[in-house]
């Protein structure tokens, strides 16, 4: 006994079908294309970050942490995120990217935050530098992914 197959089956079938030759096929790109712009960006921000927690770090416990000798660090640092989050914006398909950037602008309103109420031991810098380099890495690794992705496909997930 054979049983008619419906014409919805068959549509449905053929479209599957379709979808998967035509994706085997070419690389499809979600993400935008890697950018060495925001990847030097990136870089250039963490080596702020990075002198900015040594220099506190030397002058814990004296006048010279004070967050008031480091306003200008904190403001040139505001700038060169918001620089990064505005080329993140302005990429099409960059919405992780921009999402990172936003985070880093978060954390670093944070940190400038905590430095202002005063860093009570080198403890807690320790953490909130840790914290920075899972942020910057994180930015890194996608930022690489996006450079090797000459025929791989990267979903944004969006």
């Amino acid at each position: 006994m054979t049983y008619p197959i419906s014409r919805a089956r068959t549509v449905a079938l053929f479209c599957s079908l379709a979808i998967v030759l035509i994706s085997s096929g070419c690389a499809v790109q979600f993400v935008s294309r890697y950018d060495e712009t925001t990847e030097k960006s990136i870089t250039t921000i963490q080596r702020d970050v990075e002198r900015l927690f040594q220099e506190i770090e030397r002058s814990l416990g004296t006048p010279e942490a004070r967050y008031e000798n480091y306003v200008a660090v904190y403001e040139q640092l505001q700038i060169e995120a918001t620089m990064l989050n505005t080329r993140a914006q302005a990429i099409d398909m960059n919405s992780i990217t921009t999402e990172q950037s936003e985070q880093l602008i978060g954390w670093l309103n944070n940190l400038q935050r905590l430095h202002r109420t005063g860093i009570p031991a080198v403890d807690v810098l320790a953490v909130t530098r840790q914290q920075a380099r899972q942020i910057f890495v994180a930015m890194l690794k996608f930022e690489l992914a996006k450079k090797r992705q000459s025929d791989t496909v990267i979903v944004d997930g969006r």
